[in-house]
């Protein structure tokens, strides 16, 4: 029986699931660093949430300028963090896929190798039967008729 012809296939299916798998990771990585961000801010707010003495009216303005500033970039923060999540969920997605296609390829490169091998242990029995009904028997006499 000859080689598997989609050898290269399946080469190529590994190395798409493999690209998949880095981009899981690379977004994972994104994501972590987004919700480091968010947690950050989320932070900074809390530290500011100290109410500024109401004596000086421009500080206390300022002081809730400052709350809202850091609140409206929490707010994006928290909105990359989603993104992130989501885009870690469609590579997750993808890289399944990925997996998918490439075991596909890798049951029927089994099945191929399953029958290579019965061909071969199917050739390899008609040889010896080919043998045995080829050969005579030696007994040590000679019939004669």
């Amino acid at each position: 029986m000859s080689r598997f012809r989609l050898s290269s296939i399946l080469r190529a299916r590994k190395a798409q699931e493999d690209a998949a798998k880095g981009g899981v990771l690379r977004a994972r990585s994104e994501a972590r660093a987004a919700a480091l961000q968010a947690e950050k801010h989320e932070i900074e707010l809390q530290n500011r949430m100290i109410e500024p003495s109401p004596s000086d009216a421009a500080a206390f303005v300022a002081a809730m300028a400052a709350r809202r500033a850091i609140a409206g970039e929490l707010s994006i923060r928290r909105q990359q963090a989603e993104e992130a999540e989501r885009r870690v969920g469609a590579k997750v997605e993808n890289w399944s896929a990925a997996s998918q296609r490439r075991r596909m390829v890798e049951k029927l490169a089994e099945r191929h190798e399953t029958a290579r091998r019965q061909a071969d242990a199917a050739a390899e029995q008609r040889a010896v039967d080919d043998l045995s009904t080829t050969r005579r028997p030696q007994t040590g006499k000679e019939t004669r008729r």
